[in-house]
C-alpha cells in the first residue's frame, strides 16, 4: 500500500504516489534552476507544467487514477533532464554530441497552427509553410493571386483564420515546426520568440492589422454582449410567462385558465402529465438560454457536465411525457361514428315552411361557445360546472321523395372505438322547436358537464317535397351550408327569400334575377343557363350535346343566335 498526494499540475489535479511526487518535485526544482537566468522563466515553467499534465493524462487514460514513479520517469526521459543541457552549453564539452541525441530521441508530430511570430495579417501563410515545409513567400503569393479570382482567396483566408488555432504556448510553437517538446527546445523557442517580437515591433503593417484585429474583436464582443442581453430579457420574459401560465392552470394566485383549454380536451391525469412535460420541454431550454446569457455577460467560465447531462435527460423525459399525452389524445379521436335521428315535423297549413333561428340571447352570457375554426365571445364568467355550447351545426336542404316535409338530425362524434364514438354522439343535446308553420333551430348544441370535446357536430337535412316552399329567415345564414339551387346562389344571398322545390331543384319564385347578379343556372337535363346584362346564354354539356357536338344558344335583344361546333 502506497501513500498518495493530491497535486495541482498545470491547473489539473492528480493523485501522485509519495515517491513519485518526490522525484517530480526534484525534477521541477532542477528545471527552475536551469531557467533561473532566462527572461520569462515563469512563462516557461508554466508551459512545462502544462505539458507534464498533458502527458500524465495520456498515460493514465480511463483505466488508472494514480501517477506512479514510472510515469514520472517517462516524463523526465521525454522532456530531458536539465543536467544534459548544462553540459551541452559548454563549447569544450566532448559529450555534447552524445547528450543531444539522447535528449531528442523519439518522434515529433507536426501540427497545423497559425504562426503569430512570422505574420503579416493573421499568420495563416506562415503556419501552412511550417506544416508543408515550404517558404512562406510562395504561400503568400498564392493567396495574393487568388484574391483576384472572384475574391475566393479573401474568403478562404478568413475561413482559415477562424478554423486554424493560433500557436500561443512554446509547446504549440514547437509542435507547429515539428520539433520535439523538450527543455532545450522550449528555452530556444522562448528566446526566438523574444527576438521575433523585437524585430517585428516596428512593422507598420503588423501594427495596423493588430489594431484592426483588436477593433474587430472588441466590436464582436460588444455585439455578443448585446445579443446576450437580448436573449436574457427574452428568456426571463418567457420563463416568467410560462411559470404564470402553470400557476394559472393549477389555480394558484387567484388566476385560472378557462376550462375550455383544459377539461374540454384532457382528463385530469392528462392535464397533470401535460403540465410536467410542458415544463420540462419548454422550461429547461429557457433556463439554459438564461444561464448562457449570464455567462457571456458576466464572463463566468463554469461548466458542470453532470448538470448538463441531467438537464438533457430531463428534457428527453419531458419529450417522452408530452408524446405520451399527445398519443393518448390522438387515440381518443381515432374512430368516427354518427347517430341518425328522424325529427317529427308537423306539416304546415299552407305549402310554405318558415325556418328561423332560436333566440339564444338568454344563455349566451352564461356558457362557453366553441368552434373548431373560431372561439366565439363573450366568454363571460363561466366555471367548469357551466354547460358548453358548440357552434358546429349545419343545415342542408334537399328534395323529399314523399309529399311531406321531413327533418333528419345526424349527430357525429369520435372516440377510441366505435362504441365510445357513438356514446359521445348520443350525449349531444340539441334544441329544435316547431310552432305552427315555423321551425326554430338553435345555432349550437350542448355537451353535459364532464363531457370532453371529441369532434362532435350536427348535420341537419331538411327534405322539401316538390312544389312546396321553404322560407329562410335573415338569421339563418349562421347554419345553412352549401345548399344547392337552380341559380347557384350563395348561402348568404338565399336568406330572407322563399325557395320552391322544382323538378330542377330549389328555385326562388318571384325573385328579381338582378338580385343575384351574374349567376349560372343548371337545369335537370344538364343545360347550363347564364343570365346577365348581355342576355340569356344556354349551353349544353357534353353529355347532352347534339351528335357529340357542343351547341351554344344566345338569346339577346337582337334575336336568337344558335351556334354549333
Amino acid at each position: 500500500m502506497n501513500k498518495t498526494l493530491s497535486v495541482n499540475i498545470g491547473g489539473m489535479v492528480f493523485h501522485v504516489e509519495e515517491n513519485a511526487y518526490k522525484n517530480l518535485n526534484s525534477y521541477l526544482d532542477a528545471i527552475r534552476g536551469y531557467f533561473t537566468a532566462s527572461d520569462g522563466r515563469d512563462e516557461i515553467i508554466q508551459d512545462i507544467e502544462a505539458r507534464i499534465a498533458e502527458m500524465f493524462q495520456e498515460q493514465l487514460g480511463d483505466k488508472r487514477q494514480v501517477v506512479t514513479s514510472d510515469d514520472v520517469e517517462h516524463v523526465m526521459e521525454t522532456l530531458g533532464r536539465p543536467e544534459q543541457y548544462i553540459i551541452d552549453e559548454q563549447p569544450d564539452s566532448s559529450d555534447s554530441a552524445s547528450a543531444e541525441p539522447q535528449m531528442e530521441s523519439g518522434r515529433a508530430f507536426r501540427r497545423l497552427y497559425r504562426d503569430p511570430d512570422d505574420r503579416i495579417i493573421g499568420g495563416v501563410c506562415a503556419g501552412i509553410s511550417h506544416y508543408i515545409g515550404l517558404d512562406p513567400i510562395w504561400i503568400r503569393l498564392a493567396f495574393a493571386a487568388s484574391f483576384f479570382i472572384f475574391g475566393s482567396g479573401f474568403l478562404l483566408y478568413l475561413l482559415l483564420i477562424i478554423i486554424m488555432p493560433k500557436a500561443v504556448t512554446p509547446s504549440e510553437k514547437l509542435e507547429m515546426k515539428g520539433e520535439k517538446v523538450s527543455l532545450s527546445n522550449l528555452k530556444k523557442s522562448f528566446h526566438d520568440e523574444a527576438s521575433s517580437i523585437s524585430k517585428n515591433a516596428g512593422s507598420g503593417i503588423s501594427r495596423f492589422f493588430d489594431a484592426l484585429g483588436q477593433l474587430l474583436t472588441g466590436l464582436l464582443k460588444l455585439i455578443g454582449k448585446v445579443i446576450a442581453v437580448f436573449f436574457l430579457i427574452i428568456g426571463v420574459i418567457l420563463f416568467g410567462s410560462f411559470v404564470l401560465t402553470l400557476l394559472a392552470l393549477i389555480g394558484i394566485g387567484g388566476s385560472s385558465i378557462p376550462f375550455v383549454i383544459t377539461d374540454l380536451f384532457m382528463s385530469p391525469w392528462q392535464q397533470t402529465l401535460a403540465l410536467i412535460g410542458g415544463f420540462l420541454v419548454i422550461g429547461i431550454p429557457i433556463l439554459v438560454i438564461i444561464s448562457k446569457a449570464i455567462q457571456v455577460l458576466f464572463k463566468l467560465n463554469y461548466s458542470n457536465k453532470a448538470l448538463n447531462w441531467l438537464a438533457l435527460a430531463l428534457w428527453i423525459v419531458g419529450l417522452g411525457i408530452t408524446g405520451t399525452v399527445a398519443g393518448s389524445l390522438m387515440r381518443e379521436y381515432r374512430t368516427e361514428q354518427n347517430q341518425r335521428i328522424e325529427i317529427p315535423v308537423e306539416q304546415p297549413v299552407g305549402d310554405t315552411l318558415y325556418i328561423e333561428m332560436m333566440n339564444s340571447s338568454n344563455y349566451r352570457n352564461e356558457s362557453y361557445y366553441f368552434r373548431s375554426d373560431n372561439l366565439h365571445s363573450p366568454w363571460g364568467n363561466a366555471t367548469v360546472g357551466d354547460s358548453l355550447k358548440i357552434n358546429e351545426v349545419q343545415l342542408d336542404i334537399i328534395r323529399s321523395s314523399s309529399s311531406e316535409f321531413e327533418l333528419i338530425q345526424i349527430s357525429k362524434a369520435r372516440g377510441k372505438n366505435g362504441r365510445e364514438a357513438i356514446n359521445n354522439a348520443r350525449k349531444i343535446e340539441y334544441k329544435i322547436i316547431q310552432q305552427g308553420s315555423s321551425i326554430k333551430f338553435d345555432e349550437s348544441f350542448s355537451l353535459p358537464t364532464g363531457t370532453r370535446f371529441r369532434g362532435q357536430e350536427i348535420q341537419l337535412l331538411l327534405k322539401v317535397p316538390e312544389g312546396k316552399t321553404v322560407f329562410l329567415s335573415p338569421d339563418m345564414h349562421d347554419i345553412i351550408y352549401d345548399i344547392e339551387n337552380v341559380t347557384n346562389t350563395y348561402d348568404g344571398d338565399m336568406v330572407n327569400k322563399g325557395w320552391t322545390m322544382t323538378p330542377y331543384g330549389l328555385e326562388c319564385m318571384g325573385c328579381d334575377l338582378k338580385d343575384f347578379g351574374s349567376r349560372k343556372f343548371r337545369s335537370k337535363d344538364n343545360f347550363k343557363i347564364k343570365i346577365d346584362e348581355n342576355g340569356v346564354i344556354i349551353k349544353s354539356t357534353e353529355e347532352d350535346s347534339i351528335n357529340g357536338e357542343d351547341v351554344n344558344i344566345n338569346i339577346s335583344s337582337e334575336g336568337i343566335n344558335i351556334e354549333s361546333n
